[in-house]
């Protein structure tokens, strides 16, 4: 678990400061980590809503609103 987290870590900090460096604003560069992180979830599940709730710890109406937002879903 520990090598995860510092390669998590690692993985974050080369994020930001590729972000910093492409002039990404801070809203941006969250909105598109949350989305990703999302998606990869969505996709973990077979995009059973429920169950990506659960994985990420929220609400399966705000899940929803940000597959809403995002545009998620696949066709």
């Amino acid at each position: 678990m520990l090598e995860l987290k510092n390669s998590l870590r690692q993985n974050l900090e080369s994020y930001v400061r590729d972000c910093v460096k492409s002039g990404i604003h801070y809203k941006d560069a969250l909105q598109q980590l949350e989305m990703e992180y999302v998606m990869q979830v969505l996709s973990q599940t077979s995009y059973n809503v429920s169950k990506a709730a659960h994985v990420l710890g929220i609400n399966r109406n705000t899940l929803s609103k940000k597959i809403l937002e995002f545009r998620l879903m696949p066709s």
